[in-house]
């Protein structure tokens, strides 16, 4: 484990760095104002000013500008570097104008380090932000408004796990102005294989075999609000990066509008996004006890469905490898028919 003086230090080299060139643009412009050599301090401003610029153009040339899905996170980091050399400049003319005997500005030079390093913390920032979750609206399909069965929507919300083990589905129904609820649980998803992109893929949920119950009108009002919220969600900002976790998706079919809308939110409680988490725990708010509808942990269940996948990816690695020892089997054929015909030839 690293000491605390490490610690410390990494603290003081994250302090002093973002602020290091507008302080050095200060002095050396007021250097300029009050010493001799003023070629000296004009040519050192002038570097190290050069250094910013160049160090933004290569910044900007070695952009991977392929990635449009993230303009606006490609967008703020440039941004925040124009806004950072900008303020360089900034406090360069403060330091040509600084005078000793005025009271604001004397006041005025703590922002000489307070303004950069919040430019420096939004340029971090920048970096790591990116949209979060996906969002698609949609014509409802016929065959969607063949089933609706005379209802206003239908709205729910499935929640897995990485592998689909642990799939927990609730859904709402609102008809004649009465609401109605459904919960499903299935364990263990159906997995299958595509050998065209050599993808593993997990098919969630299985037949819906909950039934139906009515809400009272307190909850109701809450089934309503919570359709609201989902109708007006609007992309959110994060910057955590999780790569293991859970995730959910909202569906939502409005079948007097005859749209679909389907947001999907991934780890939505480690994602450090407020509306999707608020949407995300109103539907959980109407799941039931674990208790009431199996026995096992979540462990528990990742152990037993684990076992039947494994056996699973197996096979497919050996069909793979088979694949790839068949093809280099004909291929080898091949060349020693081409040097068979070719001996015959001479």
């Amino acid at each position: 484990m690293p000491n605390p003086s490490e610690h410390y230090l990494m603290l003081v080299q994250f302090m002093i760095l973002p602020v290091l060139s507008h302080l050095l643009s200060f002095f050396l412009a007021l250097f300029y104002k009050k010493f001799r050599y003023k070629k000296l301090w004009l040519g050192l401003w002038i570097t190290l000013f050069c250094a910013l610029v160049c160090g933004y153009i290569w910044a900007v040339s070695n952009f991977d500008c392929d990635v449009v899905d993230y303009l606006f996170s490609i967008m703020l980091p440039f941004a925040a570097m124009l806004l950072y050399i900008f303020s360089f400049m900034v406090c360069g003319f403060f330091g040509r104008a600084f005078n000793t005997r005025k009271i604001w500005h004397r006041l005025s030079v703590p922002f000489v380090v307070i303004v950069p390093f919040f430019i420096f913390l939004f340029f971090g920032w920048s970096l790591m932000v990116h949209p979060y979750g996906e969002i698609s609206d949609e014509p409802l399909e016929q065959n969607d408004l063949v089933t609706s069965r005379d209802a206003d929507y239908e709205m729910f919300l499935s929640e897995f796990d990485a592998w689909g083990d642990d799939s927990k589905t609730v859904s709402f129904r609102e008809r004649n102005d009465s609401v109605f609820f459904q919960f499903t649980y299935d364990m263990c998803a159906n997995t299958d294989y595509d050998y065209a992109e050599w993808k593993l893929k997990s098919q969630l949920g299985g037949a819906p075999d909950g039934k139906w119950t009515l809400l009272d009108p307190e909850k109701s009002a809450v089934v309503r609000k919570l359709k609201k919220s989902v109708e007006d969600y609007s992309q959110e900002l994060s910057t955590a990066e999780v790569l293991d976790g859970y995730a959910s998706s909202v569906v939502l079919k409005d079948y007097k509008r005859k749209t679909r809308r389907r947001l999907y939110f991934p780890n939505a409680k480690l994602s450090h996004v407020y509306d999707a988490m608020t949407i995300e725990k109103t539907f959980e708010s109407f799941m039931p006890p674990r208790e009431t509808y199996t026995t096992l942990s979540n462990k528990e269940v990742a152990e037993r469905c684990n076992d039947p996948r494994n056996v699973f990816v197996e096979s497919i690695v050996h069909s793979q490898q088979n694949n790839v020892s068949s093809e280099q089997v004909k291929i080898s054929d091949q060349k020693d028919s081409l040097e068979l015909n070719n001996s015959e030839g001479k």
